[in-house]
C-alpha cells in the first residue's frame, strides 16, 4: 500500500479512537459528576456533604499516589516520556490513568480533563504503534497528530491542531513546502474525524452546553478603545499571577512528603470550597457559561476573590496530586476577573473579556496559533483579528521579558 495512503488511513483510525475515547470518558465523568453532587445530596441531605466528598477523594488519590504512583500523569509528562523513549508504557497504565482521573474530576478538583486523555490516548497509540508495527519517527507523528486532534475535539476548537501542526518542532524542520502542506492536512483529517465521532457520541447522552461565553449584544463604540490596553495588561498581568500562583503551591507543599496528607489537604480544600461557591470546582467548561449571565451582578470585590481563589484551589489541588488540566480553569477564572474591567466601562463588555481572557491564556500557553484558535469559537468572530495580534504581541513580551520576571516557560 503506498505510504500516503497508510498515513491517511492511520489518519482516520487515530481520530475514531481520539473521538470515541474522549466522549465516553467525559460522558461517564460527567455522569458520575451528576450522581455525586446532584442526586446523592438530595437523598442524603447530610451537614457538610462536599466535605465528605473532598474527604473520601483525598484519600482515593493519596492511596494511589501511596501504593500504585504518580497517576494521573500530565500533559507535560506524557509528552517528556514519549520524547525520551519514543513510547508511552500501556501494560497497566491505562487502567491506572482513567481511574486516577476519574476520583479527582469526579471529587470537584479544580482541574480539566485534557491531561488525564492525553496521557490515556498516548498509550493507546503506543499500543497501536505496536500493532502496526509503526518506525519511531512515525509512532512520533501518530502521537503528536492524536495530542493536537484531542485538544481541537475537547475544547471545541477544531483548528487547534492545525496551529499545533504549524507551531510544533518537526514543522520547523520540514524541508518542503509540500511537506508542511501534508502535514497540515493528516492534522487536519484526523481532527475532522475526531470531532465528527465525539459529537455524534455526546449527541446520545444528556449534558449541558459545553465551553460557551455569553456575550452581550455587540454595539461598536470608540470609547473602548480606552479600555483595549488596561484589558490587555490585567491579562498579562494576571497570566503572570496563574504562573507564580504555580511556583507557589509547589513550595507550600515541597515539605510534606507523605502523599495521602497532601491528598487530604487539597480534598479538605475541595470541601471547604463547595461551602463557598460551586464555581470553585471542577474545570470551569460546564460552569463558565452559566457564570458569564450571572457575573455582571456580582460585586468586584466578590469577582477577585473568585478568580484568586480559582487560580489558588487550582494549583493547590495539582501541587498535591490531583493531577489534571489547567486550561479550562485559567480561562474560567481569567473571564471571572474580566468582568472587574468590564463593570468599570458600559461600552463593549464583551470585547474587554476578550482580550482579558486571550492575554493570560497567551502568556501561560506561549503558544500564539494554538491559543488564538482555542479561542475562535469561544467569542464572537469579528473579536478573532484582535485575538491574534493580542496573541502575537504577548508572546513577543514574553520572549523578551518573560526570563526576567523568572517564570518557566508553559
Amino acid at each position: 500500500m503506498k505510504p500516503h495512503l497508510t498515513h491517511f488511513l492511520h489518519c482516520l483510525i487515530l481520530g475514531a479512537i481520539v473521538g470515541l475515547t474522549a466522549a465516553l470518558f467525559l460522558s461517564g465523568v460527567n455522569a458520575s459528576i451528576h450522581f455525586v453532587w446532584e442526586r446523592l445530596p438530595s437523598v442524603l441531605d447530610v451537614s457538610f456533604y462536599g466535605l465528605g466528598v473532598g474527604l473520601l477523594g483525598g484519600i482515593g488519590v493519596g492511596l494511589i499516589q501511596k501504593s500504585v504512583g504518580d497517576y494521573p500523569k500530565t500533559m507535560h509528562e506524557t509528552l517528556a516520556n514519549f520524547k525520551q523513549e519514543g513510547r508511552i508504557p500501556y501494560h497497566g497504565a491505562l487502567w491506572k490513568n482513567a481511574v486516577a482521573a476519574w476520583i479527582v474530576l469526579t471529587c470537584g478538583a479544580s482541574l480539566g480533563p485534557e491531561a488525564a486523555l492525553i496521557s490515556i490516548l498516548g498509550g493507546m497509540v503506543t499500543w497501536i504503534g505496536d500493532r502496526l508495527r509503526l518506525t519511531e519517527p512515525e509512532r512520533q507523528s501518530f502521537l503528536q497528530t492524536g495530542y493536537a486532534a484531542m485538544l481541537a475535539t475537547i475544547f471545541h476548537a477544531p483548528f487547534v491542531s492545525v496551529s499545533e501542526a504549524i507551531e510544533e518542532e518537526p514543522m520547523q524542520r520540514a524541508t518542503s513546502r509540500w511537506q508542511k502542506i501534508q502535514r497540515i492536512f493528516y492534522y487536519g483529517i484526523c481532527t475532522l474525524v475526531a470531532i465528527t465521532c465525539f459529537r455524534f457520541i455526546m449527541h446520545l447522552v444528556p449534558h449541558d452546553r459545553l465551553f460557551a461565553i455569553k456575550i452581550p449584544p455587540i454595539t461598536w463604540n470608540a470609547t473602548v478603545m480606552w479600555f483595549i490596553l488596561p484589558a490587555i495588561l490585567l491579562g498579562i498581568a494576571f497570566g503572570l499571577f496563574f504562573l507564580w500562583m504555580e511556583r507557589v503551591t509547589n513550595w507550600m507543599v515541597s515539605r510534606v512528603g507523605n502523599p495521602i496528607l497532601l491528598a487530604l489537604i487539597a480534598g479538605i480544600a475541595i470541601g471547604l470550597a463547595s461551602m463557598l461557591t460551586p464555581y470553585l470546582l471542577f474545570s470551569g467548561e460546564h460552569e463558565i457559561l452559566d457564570f458569564t449571565k450571572e457575573g455582571a451582578s456580582w460585586s468586584i470585590g466578590a469577582l477577585l476573590l473568585l478568580a484568586i481563589g480559582k487560580v489558588g484551589l487550582t494549583h493547590l489541588c495539582f501541587s498535591c496530586g490531583w493531577k489534571g488540566g489547567k486550561i479550562f480553569p485559567l480561562i474560567f477564572s481569567s473571564t471571572v476577573l474580566a468582568f472587574c474591567l468590564s463593570q468599570l466601562s458600559p461600552f463593549m463588555p464583551g470585547l474587554i473579556v476578550t482580550l482579558v481572557v486571550t492575554a493570560s491564556c497567551a502568556v501561560v500557553l506561549r503558544q500564539p496559533l494554538v491559543t488564538a484558535t482555542l479561542l475562535l469559537f469561544l467569542f464572537p468572530l469579528q473579536f478573532f483579528p484582535l485575538i491574534l495580534l493580542v496573541c502575537l504581541g504577548v508572546q513577543q513580551f514574553m520572549k523578551y521579558y518573560g526570563n526576567h520576571l523568572s517564570l518557566s516557560d508553559k
